[in-house]
């Protein structure tokens, strides 16, 4: 027995299943890059073993989606500061990759899986 069967058996669609795991993903990714921001802000590495678990894993999801952008943007330097655009531009081409991956799931897995 296929493993679609299986899971329509127990009224479970694939294109459902897909489309909830593409929006988990999205938003883990978007809250990991938001907390990426805030951890920024701080820049100080953080001394108890807690916060220094949470802030690796934060950064270990993060340096690969950011670090590309980082290196061919450049920081927007405004006075005495500067703005790293890299999280924006993240978090928009994640929001574009999430729409057409649901789009792709909706039109074109939903009616074959059925």
């Amino acid at each position: 027995m296929s493993v679609a069967l299986l899971l329509q058996d127990f009224a479970y669609s694939i294109a459902g299943l897909l489309s909830a795991v593409v929006n988990y993903a999205y938003y883990i990714l978007f809250g990991a890059i938001i907390a990426s921001i805030l951890f920024s802000w701080f820049p100080s590495y953080p001394s108890s073993g807690f916060f220094q678990a949470i802030y690796d894993a934060v950064r270990a999801i993060t340096n690969p989606i950011l670090w590309p952008i980082r290196s061919r943007i450049p920081m927007l330097r405004l006075g005495g500061f500067g703005i790293d655009l890299s999280p924006i531009i993240a978090i928009f081409g994640l929001s574009i990759a999430r729409s057409l991956l649901l789009i792709v799931i909706s039109e074109f897995i939903g009616p074959v899986t059925g």
